[in-house]
């Protein structure tokens, strides 16, 4: 073997971890992709029968306050335009929910899970290092994530151009990176929780839950801004564009638990 190819070998070895977890997480992945499709196909062919129908904005303003919270980012609606009427449908629960659960799934079974099944003692036994695993169980999380958006965004353009709802492909960008940034984050927690101590936690209701409440609450209202729901949604991106200083807000707090992670799992006694 030719140094060259060997290192080669090596190279690829190194990610062996990452693969893996892509390779067993594959048709889940594939199922995923499909369910968020058909969630914007369903939403899609509903908006010609909204376009134009102010009946939906005089209900909608008939709701309670905390109702309208609870189903919007932003506490308010737009169903004049297709990134308004998507904001309030896709973007508002359905989608974050949907990106939330995928990626707590994904992230819990990246070490914890790993250890239930009883396989995360054959993985440390390889000569790598405990951060060094739990760094490509991240990386696989973010392919994951990136790889269902990536998706979702394709679902968006296929069915605007369609349906001529106008969406252009920043606002499309905007709205599949939003979510992605949302999935990620939940993601981390599940991830790093699970790397701590055996468990996981679902710390996006948490954080919907401050957005809404802050809304009607005036108690919760100082900490809106902290929730990462609100940071990367609550400005509605379909319709005005991702918030960077809160998308990266959310990607510096998934980083630094990461990081925290890194240091618990590498200090943990498995035996």
């Amino acid at each position: 073997m030719s140094a060259i190819t060997a290192a080669r070998a090596g190279t690829a070895g190194r990610w062996e971890i990452t693969r893996q977890a892509l390779r067993a997480g594959r048709r889940s992945l594939a199922i995923w992709a499909a369910a968020f499709a058909g969630l914007i196909a369903l939403y899609a062919v509903i908006w010609p029968s909204v376009r134009g129908n102010t009946s939906w904005r005089n209900l909608f303003d008939t709701l309670p306050q905390t109702y309208r919270a609870l189903f919007t980012a932003s506490g308010t609606i737009d169903l004049s335009t297709a990134g308004g009427y998507l904001g309030v449908e896709l973007m508002g629960f359905m989608g974050p929910a949907l990106i939330a659960v995928y990626a707590i799934t994904a992230g819990s079974a990246a070490i914890a899970g790993e250890e239930d099944r009883g396989g995360l003692e054959v993985t440390l036994s390889a000569p790598i290092s405990r951060v060094q695993v739990l760094v490509q169980r991240f990386i696989a999380l973010v392919i994951g994530i990136v790889t269902l958006m990536l998706a979702a965004g394709a679902a968006l353009w296929i069915f605007s151009a369609l349906l001529d709802m106008g969406l252009g492909l920043g606002a499309i960008a905007s709205g599949a990176a939003a979510l992605a940034i949302f999935g990620l984050f939940t993601g981390t927690i599940a991830l790093a929780v699970g790397a701590a101590s055996g468990t996981a936690a679902l710390v996006a209701v948490a954080s919907y839950l401050i957005n809404a409440l802050a809304q009607v609450t005036s108690a919760l209202r100082p900490a809106r801004p902290i929730s990462p729901y609100y940071l990367v949604l609550g400005n509605e991106p379909l319709a005005h564009g991702l918030r960077l200083a809160g998308a990266v807000s959310v990607l510096a707090a998934a980083a630094a638990i990461t990081a925290a992670a890194s240091i618990l799992f590498a200090r943990r006694d498995l035996r």
